[in-house]
């Protein structure tokens, strides 16, 4: 298998490979099927024959496959259905409970919620250090972590109107390029190629208000979402209230619109990807908790003139099947509570992939220029991660019994209630 970066563009040239080792179905499908199970503090993978869902707790089930579509055989592929999913079975918790964790989480995003008022966003001032000084309270590991490594230019607004203080979550903050250089991999991407990137991500609500917006501009991370009285709350492009307030732990069905964007920068010339767009389904009930996302749009290549109808006639036509063909690319997230209390998490995503001969021989110099650095950017990638990860965990092992207590009395009260 190619590196993780240039899989799906050279999907249909995988296919026909022999060295790897698919398993064929009698539909032409070729298929590589993974187990994972816990191994002490290790997690195992291994390949299997055939693909089934996992029985125990903490066991995964993985699949990846390929399917000739329309004119294509066997012999001859220019085009494949790539498919990549996998199932885990947890007995902890569902996606319903991580939207409920989310739901509580939107409440303790505030500063002081007192006056002076903010009367523009972006000004640093008593809201956000009083909005850190309870983050360094309640998460000190985590907190420190974030101290290190980053520098805050903004965090909240607040703001106050006849229905209540709105909090506008309205992050701006910035990576301290010089404690990345325990990474040296990191540091050198993150100086050279960093300063150069915008990409923008913003989530709709069907009438074209904003529930969140994320960007990263040359080296500046930006988050912003609006919150009144403790509930998400859509916002216009003016950072203004644009609707009422949801209480997202108590949403059954609903559907948002996610656009995104990404360029980079280089010899005065900008290159990139524009009108990335998805349309997600929501469907929640006692048992079940469901994501489906469709692509609605076509991706738009962003070019100089000239080079634009390069870019065009080389990676076009995959953009356009991968929007359009077969229904387009989608995914599933869903969670299920199983009969005997435990949940099982499904997900995955489906694609009509066009061979682009052009393209591939792009993806083979990428792979060839990164496989040197690829094991050991994806080391310090991991290490990274696990130090806010490790951070986080400590801060909460120190908190958990006080969560404990408060979830029993929740729990209590729902009780008394019924």
């Amino acid at each position: 298998m190619p590196p993780r970066q240039s899989t799906m563009i050279r999907a249909a040239a995988l296919y026909s490979k022999a060295e790897i080792p698919w398993h064929d179905e009698p539909d032409g499908t070729h298929q590589i099927c993974v187990a994972g199970r816990p191994d002490d503090s290790d997690y195992l993978y291994t390949l299997v024959p055939q693909c089934r869902s996992p029985e125990e707790p903490g066991r995964f089930a993985g699949m990846f496959s390929l399917k000739p579509y329309g004119d294509s055989t066997p012999d001859s592929v220019s085009s494949v259905t790539g498919t990549l999913a996998g199932e885990l079975m947890i007995d902890t918790y569902d996606l319903g409970a991580l939207v409920d964790t989310m739901a509580d989480v939107l409440r303790e995003f505030h500063g002081d919620l007192k006056p002076p008022w903010d009367s523009v966003p972006g000004n640093f001032n008593h809201h956000d250090r009083a909005a850190l000084d309870r983050f360094h309270r309640n998460m000190p590991h985590l907190a420190a972590k974030f101290d290190h490594y980053f520098k805050f230019s903004n965090l909240l607004d607040e703001f106050n109107s006849p229905a209540g203080p709105i909090v506008l979550f309205n992050v701006d903050m910035e990576v301290r390029l010089d404690a990345l250089k325990k990474y040296p991999l990191l540091y050198d991407f993150y100086r050279k190629v960093v300063p150069a990137v915008v990409a923008k991500s913003d989530i709709l609500d069907p009438h074209g208000n904003y529930w969140m917006r994320e960007a990263f501009d040359h080296g500046h991370i930006h988050f912003t979402i609006m919150i009144r009285n403790g509930l998400l709350t859509p916002f216009n492009a003016a950072m203004q209230p644009a609707g009422d307030s949801v209480a997202i732990g108590e949403i059954t069905r609903g559907s948002y619109r996610t656009l995104a964007s990404g360029q980079i920068t280089s010899l005065a010339m900008n290159f990139g990807l524009a009108n990335i767009g998805f349309t997600t389904d929501y469907r929640r009930d006692a048992d079940t908790c469901t994501f489906v996302n469709r692509m609605n749009a076509i991706p738009q290549l962003v070019a100089p003139p000239g080079v634009h109808q390069v870019m065009d006639l080389v990676a076009g036509d995959f953009l356009r099947v991968l929007a359009t063909g077969d229904g387009g690319l989608s995914s599933k997230l869903s969670s299920r509570m199983l009969p005997n209390g435990t949940y099982d998490f499904s997900g995955g995503f489906t694609a009509q992939l066009d061979y682009s001969p052009t393209l591939e021989l792009l993806a083979r110099i990428g792979d060839a220029i990164a496989k040197e650095h690829n094991d050991k950017v994806r080391a310090e990638e991991r290490a990274f991660g696990e130090e806010l990860f490790d951070a986080f965990v400590a801060d909460y092992n120190e908190a958990r019994p006080a969560i404990v207590a408060l979830d029993s009395d929740k729990n209590n009260r729902r009780e008394k209630s019924k």
